[in-house]
C-alpha cells in the first residue's frame, strides 16, 4: 500500500509539475496569442478603413499615390534644365572652386553695407565671373517658378536624395552671393532678380512631399529675406524693383499649402514601415511586431496636424505643442501603450520644431512686406512714416502683416534712422516694447540673433 500510495503521489505531482509548467504556459501563451490575433484583426480592419477614408481625401497612403501626389503638384517643364544645373553644381570643377570664396566656401561671412572694408571681395567677384552663365540660367530657371518635378525614386524615406537638396542649398548661396555683391555695387536690378530668383528657388524644392525637403526650402527662402533686408536697410532698391517684390514676398507670408504637402507625403512615405520590416530597416527603423494599432496612432496624430487651422499664428504655435505634448502622453501612458506605438515614436518628427520653422517663414515675410512698404512710403512722401498706421494704399493692411491676432511689430523711428523689429529666433511672439540695441555684429542675417529680426533702416 504504501508504494502504491508513493508512486501514486509521485505522479500526482508529475501532473502538476506538467500543469504548472507546460499545460498552464501554453494555455496562457496561446490565450494571449487569440487575445493578440483578435485585437489585430480589429486593428487590420479599422486601419483599411482609415487607409480608404484618406484616399478619398486625395491623400497619399504609400509610395504609388505618393508618386502621384508629386507629380499632380510639380510641372516637369524645366526638369531636364534643372538637372543640368545640378550636375555641374555638383560637379568637382565648380566644388573645388568654391574653396575660399564668401558664402559658398570655408571663410567668412562678408561684412555688411556697401562701404565696409571687404578683404574676399576680388575673390567673390572672379568667382562669380566664372560663373557667370551658370548664375544666369540659374535667375532664368527660378524666376517665378513654380514647383519642379523631379526623377524620384519613391521608396519609403529612401526617396529623399540628400545630394539634390545640397545641389539645391549651392544654388541658393551662388544667388545670394550674386544678391549681396549687388547691394554692395547699389545695383537695384541684380538685389532684384537675386531676391526672386531665391524665392522661385525656394518654390522650385516645395513640391517634394518630404518634410526635409520644405526645411531645405525654408532655408533657402531665409536666404533670400536676408539680401532683402540688406538692401532695404541700406536702401538699394528702387520704387520700381519694390513694387516688384512686394507681392512675391506677401505670397509667403502664411503657412500656405506647404505644410499639408510636407505632412502628407511625410505620412505616405511612413505608413508601409508598418507592417515591412525590410522596408523598416532600410529606412533605419526598427519593426519588432506588424502593429496596426501604431499605424492608427500614426495617421490620428498626422490628421491632427493637418486639421490645425493656422490663421492665427501664435495660435497654431501653441496648438502645435498641444498636438505633440497629447502623442507624447498617450505612447508613455503604460506597457501595452508603448508596444502599440514602437514604430510611430521612431517615425515621428519633432512637430514643434518643425512648425516654428514654418511660422518663422512667414513671419520674417511679414516683416519683409513691412519693411518694403516702408521704403515706398519713403520714396512717395519723402520720408519715413512716424508710425505703422500710416502705410495706406498698399496692397495689404497692418492686421495682414501683423504677427498674430491683437500684436503687432515693433517700430520706432529715430532723427537718422527707424527701427522695425520681431521677437527673436527662440520666441518669435515675444516681441519686446523697445527696439533692441543693434551693435555691428547683429546687423547681419544670423536667424538665432537679434539681427535677423530688426531691420534698421537708414534715413535720406
Amino acid at each position: 500500500m504504501t508504494s502504491r500510495q508513493g508512486n501514486s503521489s509521485k505522479r500526482s505531482c508529475l501532473f502538476l509539475l506538467l500543469l504548472v509548467f507546460v499545460v498552464l504556459p501554453i494555455l496562457v501563451l496561446s490565450l494571449g496569442l487569440l487575445l493578440w490575433f483578435g485585437r489585430e484583426s480589429s486593428g487590420n480592419s479599422r486601419l483599411k478603413a482609415r487607409i480608404a477614408t484618406l484616399s478619398k481625401q486625395g491623400y497619399p497612403v504609400d509610395d504609388a499615390t505618393a508618386e502621384a501626389f508629386y507629380k499632380d503638384r510639380t510641372d516637369p517643364t524645366n526638369t531636364d534644365a534643372w538637372m543640368e544645373v545640378l550636375a555641374t553644381v555638383n560637379g568637382d570643377e565648380f566644388g573645388t572652386s568654391t574653396n575660399g570664396v564668401p558664402i559658398l566656401g570655408l571663410t567668412d561671412e562678408p561684412p555688411h553695407g556697401p562701404n565696409t572694408d571687404w578683404p574676399d571681395e576680388q575673390i567673390a567677384r572672379d568667382f562669380l565671373g566664372k560663373w557667370k552663365s551658370l548664375g544666369l540660367s540659374t535667375l532664368r530657371l527660378s524666376m517665378d517658378a513654380q514647383p519642379v518635378r523631379f526623377p524620384i525614386v519613391f521608396d519609403s524615406f529612401n526617396s529623399i536624395d540628400m545630394k539634390r537638396l545640397q545641389g539645391m542649398r549651392n544654388i541658393g548661396r551662388l544667388l545670394n552671393l550674386q544678391g549681396y555683391v549687388a547691394s554692395r555695387d547699389g545695383n537695384s536690378a541684380g538685389v532684384r532678380d537675386a531676391v526672386g530668383g531665391l524665392l522661385g528657388l525656394s518654390r522650385v524644392v516645395a513640391g517634394e512631399p518630404m518634410l526635409v525637403s520644405h526645411l531645405v526650402s525654408i532655408a533657402i527662402d531665409g536666404t533670400a529675406i536676408g539680401v532683402l533686408k540688406d538692401a532695404i536697410q541700406f536702401d538699394v532698391l528702387n520704387e520700381e524693383d519694390l513694387q516688384f517684390l512686394l507681392p512675391r514676398v506677401l505670397a509667403l507670408s502664411t503657412i500656405g499649402k506647404d505644410w499639408e504637402t510636407a505632412f502628407a507625403g511625410e505620412r505616405a512615405l511612413a505608413l508601409p514601415l508598418f507592417g515591412d520590416r525590410k522596408k523598416a530597416k532600410a529606412a533605419g527603423t526598427i519593426l519588432v511586431i506588424s502593429n496596426s494599432r501604431d499605424a492608427i496612432l500614426y495617421i490620428d496624430f498626422i490628421d491632427e496636424l493637418l486639421e490645425e487651422p493656422s490663421d492665427d499664428l501664435s495660435a497654431f504655435e501653441v496648438r502645435l505643442k498641444a498636438v505633440q505634448n497629447s502623442l507624447m502622453q498617450k505612447v508613455s501612458a503604460n506597457w501595452l501603450a508603448r508596444i502599440d506605438s514602437m514604430m510611430t515614436s521612431q517615425t515621428t518628427p519633432v512637430v514643434t520644431s518643425c512648425g516654428s520653422a514654418f511660422i518663422r517663414r512667414a513671419l520674417q515675410h511679414r516683416l519683409a512686406a513691412l519693411a518694403i512698404g516702408l521704403r515706398l512710403y519713403e520714396k512717395r512722401h519723402g520720408g519715413l512714416p512716424s508710425e505703422l498706421m500710416e502705410l495706406t494704399h498698399l496692397p495689404f493692411n497692418l492686421e495682414q502683416v501683423s504677427p498674430s491676432k491683437n500684436q503687432s511689430f515693433g517700430y520706432r523711428r529715430a532723427d537718422t534712422t527707424a527701427k522695425l523689429w520681431g521677437g527673436n529666433f527662440n520666441d518669435a511672439f515675444a516681441i519686446p516694447p523697445e527696439p533692441p540695441f543693434l551693435d555691428q555684429d547683429s546687423l547681419g542675417n544670423d536667424p538665432n540673433g537679434i539681427g535677423f529680426w530688426t531691420w534698421e533702416l537708414s534715413r535720406k
